[in-house]
């Protein structure tokens, strides 16, 4: 008798083991738990913060002997607290679809916080995660380019109950189940209202919820819950419950364990939607090279070039009325990266929202769409042309934004600041037991250090996660 689909998946989750895992798929995982920690330290510095404070002191884990710290909370919530924090910067990792990092190591650090985990044992995780997450992703086809029914979140669950499942040590039985819960138990399909509705939300991508249920799918499978194994064939399987037009079977198990999605995992270099790394980066070359001042008027118009969606709102918006909408707004991205703002919370604060020396650069934005060259592969390809009053031009044209897989940063930077680190030897990194509470940042960080300092942080660890040997364990004496 043929396996299901999510027999197969248990199989490999319960199996794998780091010692089977390519060095440079080791290498990447530690890259992009690195780059959701910086993420997620981003987020606490955001008001959103205070609202998942609430969340979590309603919620707070019982003591117990040999459970986690007294004080933090439930699993579930906190996984919830942690994606939406990794996520809510819009400056998390990208794959082909979706941020699988947000979910996959929002429920990682959540379950090994239970477990008392090694590193070997979270690198499991995270490496089964992005795998078995991406997989069901790029399963899911649309013959139309923009879908009705279209949500990251929803498939991402999986990424989150294979972790958790892996570090809950199940064995493959329960692991098809929780896969399967997960699969019944999947966050609607929400993203043409969250964020192509009237205006973006912090709702986003749903990627709490998808966290916080793929935690509960692996505990409900422990405790012997069942889900339906045979959830992903047939005419209605998951991927006609996701939206999906067809499903491509042969991408969720092939090569399962021999070829690693995670090597396609790529890092932004804006804080802003991936459909507009490309815009802003173009334009950022162009302005550095006319060597002008973005804020004295020496230039007439900026003309980007992009693809269709990206010259329609929300993408199209410019003087976005808050952060939700600033991250998917070409014009305001573009005139953070012109103007030399460090990407990440200083792009949203309400004096660059509301500054009109920025407003009216974003003004003199003329978004073009380009129906004839297509972007290569997915890429999101745009061009820009400054126009200077003195007749001068300068053009630009990027097929495939910095940051991606396929054209990496030359310095594969993580956004981990050095915040709430001991850096024990250059090749380890001890995660603290602060890493893993919900306290937002301005009440852990009483020294009145600005957002600025944030990115500037970053650099302390590039260097260390770069290096190979680098390794990954966790203080378990450690007090907050």
């Amino acid at each position: 008798m043929t396996a299901f689909i999510t027999q197969t998946l248990g199989s490999y989750i319960a199996e794998e083991a780091l010692a089977r895992v390519p060095g440079d798929v080791v290498d990447k995982a530690k890259l992009c738990l690195l780059d959701s920690l910086g993420c997620l330290f981003g987020g606490h510095q955001l008001p959103m913060a205070g609202i998942l404070e609430a969340l979590r002191a309603d919620s707070q884990a019982v003591p117990s002997s040999g459970g986690p710290i007294s004080g933090r909370a439930e699993p579930p919530t906190a996984a919830f607290a942690r994606a939406t924090l990794i996520n809510a910067l819009d400056f998390d990792d990208v794959y082909e679809k979706g941020h699988p990092g947000a979910t996959v190591i929002a429920a990682a650090l959540t379950v090994a916080e239970y477990t008392r985990c090694s590193g070997t044992e979270f690198l499991e995780a995270v490496i089964i995660g992005y795998e078995v997450s991406c997989r069901v992703g790029i399963s899911l086809s649309h013959v139309r380019p923009r879908k009705a029914v279209h949500g990251h979140g929803t498939w991402q669950i999986f990424g989150a109950a294979a972790a958790a499942a892996k570090l809950m040590r199940l064995d493959a039985r329960r692991v098809a189940h929780a896969i399967a819960i997960a699969a019944a138990n999947a966050p609607l399909a929400s993203v043409m209202k969250t964020v192509y509705g009237d205006t973006p939300s912090m709702a986003k991508n749903n990627f709490g919820m998808a966290a916080q249920m793929g935690v509960i799918a692996a505990r409900l499978a422990a405790a012997g819950y069942e889900g339906p194994l045979d959830v992903f064939e047939g005419e209605t399987g998951f991927w006609r419950m996701a939206g999906a037009d067809e499903c491509r079977f042969n991408r969720l198990t092939n090569g399962l364990g021999a070829a690693y999605e995670i090597l396609r995992v790529g890092f932004k270099p804006f804080s802003c939607c991936r459909l507009i790394q490309s815009s802003v980066q173009a334009s950022r070359e162009v302005v550095r090279m006319a060597r002008i001042d973005p804020a004295d008027g020496a230039h007439r118009k900026l003309i980007v070039t992009a693809p269709p969606i990206v010259c329609e709102p929300p993408f199209s918006e410019a003087r976005p009325r808050h952060m939700w909408a600033a991250q998917f707004s070409a014009p305001h991205a573009i005139a953070m990266a012109v103007f030399g703002v460090e990407p990440g919370p200083d792009w949203f604060v309400d004096d660059w929202l509301n500054d009109e020396i920025a407003g009216r650069f974003q003004d003199s934005i003329e978004l073009r769409p380009d129906f004839i060259r297509g972007s290569p592969n997915g890429s999101h390809a745009a061009s820009a042309c400054l126009q200077l009053r003195d007749g001068q031009s300068f053009e630009r044209h990027v097929d495939i934004a910095e940051g991606d897989a396929r054209n990496p940063m030359r310095n594969q930077l993580s956004r981990a600041s050095s915040y709430g680190w001991q850096a024990v030897s250059p090749e380890t990194v001890v995660l603290p037991k602060s890493l893993i509470t919900c306290t937002p940042w301005r009440e852990r960080n009483r020294s009145g250090r600005s957002s600025a300092s944030w990115p500037a942080n970053i650099r302390a660890l590039r260097h260390a996660a770069a290096r190979p040997s680098f390794n990954v364990s966790f203080d378990k004496t450690q007090e907050e």
